[in-house]
């Protein structure tokens, strides 16, 4: 209902104005495959995609878009379906240190907050193949210095029922889809002192998600960066020097009257002396600090931890060598037979070689509470202008019973001036068995206005080569799938 709301409310502006200037684009697109999996070939999810996109300007510094999607000729199984619906657009209007949206369906929640991310704009975009929240955002900007940006959002998802046996009369379970009404609100302040060699900012969210007083999210934070090289220039050959910190406090309405976890992360950028560079943090988050229905961590969405990371970058002088060494090391409060600290360490070389091929060689070291696996990994890539080669090796947890061998190649070549190949193979070999993963796509370019493609197999499968840690997992039933998938794309 929002939706079509906002919707009615884009098309009535975009009319407003006869004489306004309207851009029309989109593309059609036919997609259909050719299944093997159970070694008898037959056609399967024919589908016809639609979308167009609407752009307008019906005043001075306002710009309206939509875009509509339309799908059909769909099924799975015996069930034929036809979608069209509203995929996303907004009202936009830019003043003179002003700009302002209301918009659906597009990820406009990105705050820059420095460092502890407690808006995390995965979970308030509320994305199903692309962000469905709509709501309205303010920023401003050079008003008595202070920055501001801000946003309201809904997440208005309709969940199916779950029918979980007899259900009586008049349970909610039982009367059909239902919708999710959860509310989002946050804004961050900031503003430069003492020409930019301090910069002071706030932080504030809240989520409601429920009918009583108490179901809510809430979190606060302070945070503060200083350029010490800016305040000292005696000591600017050594970087700018900067130090950021913030903290925060978890306020929700469900915790405690005495309990208000509070978390704080502090690290040190852009110092160096000559070609060694240094960046190192500082953490510690209570427990319950981070709030799931609002925020994430930095580690596994977990809380009750601190910790350090220190990493040093080293350019080899005179040479296209780069040298880089970190650590990480994250410890519990408290610790129990499954809480238990973490560290990852590991070194990389990285290396430039003529003709336009390039090396890298790493080493990491991951240690938990099941014990330390370490991986190896080691990568040559060779381009010009006809073809691009990369090849890789990984050994992924060396020297445990999980151990697994990784081969990856990509290839990346033009045939011709129209037809282009592009294609990907990764072979993983552990103690007991060994399996492959194939991808290939043909393209032709020959069209101004359309593109062709012809696909073998699952491109998810291996997309980050040997570093496709689904595929590569211990005991993975993952093979090539025997598909072909055929995609003709028409713009105008």
């Amino acid at each position: 209902m929002r939706r079509t709301a906002i919707l009615l409310v884009l098309l009535v502006l975009i009319g407003w104005n006869a004489a306004l200037a309207i851009n029309l684009d989109g593309y059609s697109q036919f997609m259909t495959s050719l299944n093997g999996e159970s070694r008898n070939w037959y056609m399967e999810n024919p589908e016809y995609f639609f979308e167009l996109r609407l752009t307008a300007a019906p005043f001075p510094g306002t710009e309206a878009y939509i875009k509509t999607l339309a799908q059909s000729n769909k099924w799975d199984g015996s069930v034929f379906e036809n979608f069209v619906f509203l995929r996303e657009g907004h009202l936009k209007f830019r003043g003179n240190r002003i700009e302002a949206y209301l918009f659906t369906g597009e990820d406009r929640f990105w705050l820059n907050e420095p460092l502890l991310n407690i808006v995390d704009t995965g979970i308030v975009k509320d994305d199903d193949w692309g962000p469905k929240a709509q709501g309205v955002r303010l920023d401003l900007w050079d008003l008595w210095g202070f920055s501001f940006a801000g946003f309201y959002a809904d997440k208005s998802t309709v969940y199916p029922a779950v029918y979980e046996g007899s259900l009586p009369s008049g349970n909610e379970m039982a009367s059909g889809d239902l919708v999710s009404s959860d509310d989002f609100m946050a804004f961050r302040i900031r503003r430069p002192f003492t020409r930019g060699m301090l910069v002071l900012g706030s932080t504030y969210a809240r989520k409601v998600y429920g009918s009583t007083n108490i179901d809510y999210d809430q979190m606060i934070a302070l945070d503060w960066e200083v350029s010490f090289a800016e305040i000292i220039p005696m000591i600017s050959d050594w970087g700018r020097g900067t130090i950021i910190a913030e903290g925060g406090r978890n306020i929700s309405g469900y915790l405690g009257p005495d309990e208000h976890p509070y978390g704080w992360k502090a690290e040190l950028r852009d110092v160096g002396f000559g070609p060694l560079n240094i960046i190192g943090s500082l953490f510690d988050y209570d427990k319950n600090f981070y709030t799931q229905g609002l925020s994430s961590g930095w580690s596994y969405n977990l809380n009750d931890y601190h910790g350090h990371y220190v990493q040093l970058d080293y350019r080899v002088p005179y040479e296209a060598i780069n040298l880089k060494a970190w650590r990480l090391r994250e410890a519990p409060h408290d610790y129990t037979v499954e809480n238990q600290p973490r560290e990852e360490s590991g070194g990389e070389v990285y290396v430039e070689f003529i003709h336009g091929f390039i090396g890298k060689v790493q080493y990491k070291k991951h240690i938990n509470k099941d014990g330390t696996w370490p991986t190896w990994f080691f990568e040559v890539i060779g381009e010009n202008k006809l073809v691009k080669l990369r090849t890789q090796y990984r050994i992924r947890d060396a020297g445990t019973e999980y151990q697994v061998r990784a081969f990856a190649f990509e290839l990346n070549a033009n045939i011709t001036e129209q037809w282009k190949v592009y294609t990907r193979l990764i072979l993983a070999d552990e103690k007991t068995e060994a399996r492959e993963s194939v991808w290939a796509q043909l393209q032709y370019l020959g069209w101004n206005s359309a593109d062709f493609f012809l696909e073998f197999g699952d491109g998810g499968q291996n997309f980050s080569l040997a570093n496709s840690d689904g595929f590569l997992d211990h005991n993975s039933s993952d093979v090539t799938k025997r598909w072909f998938k055929l995609f003709l794309k028409l713009y105008y």
